[in-house]
Formats: structure tokens, C-alpha cells, sequence
């Protein structure tokens, strides 16, 4: 027990530790790009960690790690899922692998110590071994699942807003590149995931690439199925010549639609997500307080006609 508490005394105190220090980096970094914008470099300021994202020195020396798994470090799927999480960066697939090594390595190492200490017999000790081990060779996956749900989640709901800005923008005489340029910087303080990704559609569109594949590439990066329409209405109506104004406004107005059903699926689930809580939570709490002084009453009077 001692051992335990000691271990998780110190697992609090690192993680203060470390959000200290990222909330200090994240300070600096706002105060750097404040003095970017009053310098008269925001541009240089809005588009410098989406062209060159940084990784702290620490999280690329946890990549050397990665390469004890080198196949897994240069796949072009795993690129693609960081991506939908939103870590772009080339050193992201290394930092990745390399967490999966140590955490598994780490966690295996402590259920062996700990099931050790506990004395606990052979076998508990082989099998709660290896269930640490396969915890922290999951625990990376189930992170990066939750920050990819967590990114589409954003994007879904705020993608409606920024389609209507999109076709203000278009019928206003703005060029599709550039509405997405215009759309991408305005919409960055609802949504930032959503600005990067118009951002980097651009930024592709001008290295060259051909608009229709910078727009495949916004819906793999992303992983919606609202953008993936979105893109597929783009791509016909720039190859059939259509009215890019009306497809759009016609889309936004579907998915207006969508986002309303949905919250009025989430508000029709709720009670149901209530249940647990009253039943287990509430209820007992109100039976003590309603129930509590009519049975001690009821016991006193049996004690009394024992005792009689």
C-alpha cells in the first residue's frame, strides 16, 4: 500500500509539473505571436506552426524510440491517422510508435513490480503482467481514437457556419481558392481544426497540386463524412460547371438539418442516460432521508414490545 500511494504521489506531482510547464509554453507562444501580429507579420504569425509544427525536444528524443518498430513508423496509414487527430508533423509517426514502446514496456514493468511486491502467487503475477502490458500498448491507441473523435466532433459543427460564409464569399465574386483562403482565416476562432484544414487545402492548391486532389486530401486528413460529401459536391460542380453558389448553399442547408436532428437525438437520449444516475446515485440517497426516521420509530416500537 505504501508503494502504491508513493507511486501515485509522484504521478501527481509530474503531471503538475508538466502542466505548469505547458501552460508557460503556451503563454510564450501567444505572447510571441501577439507580437507577431503588431509587428505587422500576421501572416507570418497565423501560418508559421501549421507549415512547420514544432515538437519539443523531449517528444523527438521519445522518438528514437519508434524506430525499434520501423515499419510502423513509415506507414502511410498510421500518417494518415495522426493526421485526423490533428499531429501533422514528420516527426509525429516516430513520437507515436515510440510512446507505444515505452508505455508498454512501462506499464508491463510496473504490474510485474507491483504483483510482485504484493507477494502475490506465480500465476496472478504472470497474468496481471501481461494485462498491464496489454494496457499500455493500448492506452496510445485509445488517445488517439479519442482525440480523432474529438477533432470530427469540432469539425461537424462548425462546417455548416463555415459553408455559408463560403457562399457569401462565392457569390460576392471571390474564386473558390480563394473563399476557402477567406473562409479558413475567419472561422479560426470557432474552430481551429476546421481553419487548418481550408488553410492547408490552400497551401497544397498553390504548391501545385491540382484542386481536386487537395480536396481528396481535406477528407482523408479529416475523416468526416460530412466533408467527404462536401468535397464530392465540389469536385461535380467543377467538373459539370455547375453553380458552385447554389451546390453549396444547398449542402449547407443539409447539414443544418443533420446538426439540428442531432441535438435533438442527444436532448431524446438524455432521460434515458439519466436512469443510471437516479437509480443508483439519487434514489437510495432519498429512500434513507424519506424512509430513515419511520423505521427507527419502527425499531424502537419492536424494542419496547421485546422488552414489555
Amino acid at each position: 500500500m505504501l508503494f502504491i500511494v508513493s507511486a501515485l504521489v509522484a504521478l501527481a506531482l509530474l503531471t503538475g509539473v508538466g502542466g505548469i510547464f505547458m501552460m508557460r509554453g503556451s503563454k510564450r507562444q501567444l505572447s510571441q505571436r501577439l507580437d507577431d501580429v503588431r509587428a505587422g507579420n500576421e501572416r507570418e504569425a497565423l501560418h508559421d506552426d501549421l507549415l512547420t509544427p514544432r515538437l519539443p525536444f523531449i517528444a523527438r528524443v521519445l522518438g528514437v524510440f519508434g524506430w525499434i518498430l520501423p515499419t510502423q513508423v513509415t506507414s502511410e496509414t498510421l500518417r494518415w491517422e495522426l493526421s485526423q487527430a490533428g499531429y501533422r508533423s514528420l516527426d509525429a509517426p516516430g513520437l507515436y510508435v515510440g510512446m507505444r514502446v515505452l508505455c508498454t514496456a512501462a506499464f508491463g514493468i510496473a504490474s510485474f513490480m507491483l504483483t510482485t511486491a504484493l507477494e502475490r502467487v506465480q500465476g496472478e503475477v504472470v497474468m496481471l503482467t501481461i494485462l498491464g502490458t496489454v494496457i499500455g500498448y493500448m492506452s496510445p491507441i485509445i488517445f488517439l481514437r479519442w482525440k480523432q473523435a474529438q477533432r470530427r466532433q469540432e469539425i461537424t459543427l462548425s462546417l455548416p457556419d463555415a459553408l455559408d460564409l463560403m457562399v457569401i464569399c462565392v457569390e460576392a465574386g471571390l474564386g473558390l481558392n480563394a473563399a476557402i483562403l477567406n473562409v479558413g482565416r475567419e472561422v479560426r476562432l470557432n474552430s481551429t481544426a476546421l481553419s487548418d484544414e481550408l488553410r492547408m487545402v490552400n497551401h497544397e492548391m498553390r504548391a501545385g497540386i491540382a484542386r481536386t486532389e487537395a480536396l481528396r486530401n481535406l477528407a482523408i486528413r479529416t475523416g468526416v463524412d460530412e466533408v467527404r460529401a462536401l468535397v464530392a459536391v465540389l469536385i461535380q460542380s467543377d467538373r459539370f460547371g455547375t453553380s458552385i453558389a447554389q451546390a453549396l448553399r444547398t449542402h449547407a442547408l443539409s447539414l443544418r438539418i443533420r446538426r439540428r436532428q442531432r441535438a435533438e437525438e442527444a436532448a431524446r437520449k438524455t432521460p434515458v442516460k439519466m436512469v443510471f444516475p437516479l437509480v443508483f446515485c439519487i434514489f437510495p440517497e432519498l429512500l434513507v432521508v424519506i424512509l430513515a426516521p419511520g423505521m427507527l420509530q419502527l425499531f424502537r416500537a419492536l424494542l419496547d414490545m421485546a422488552k414489555g
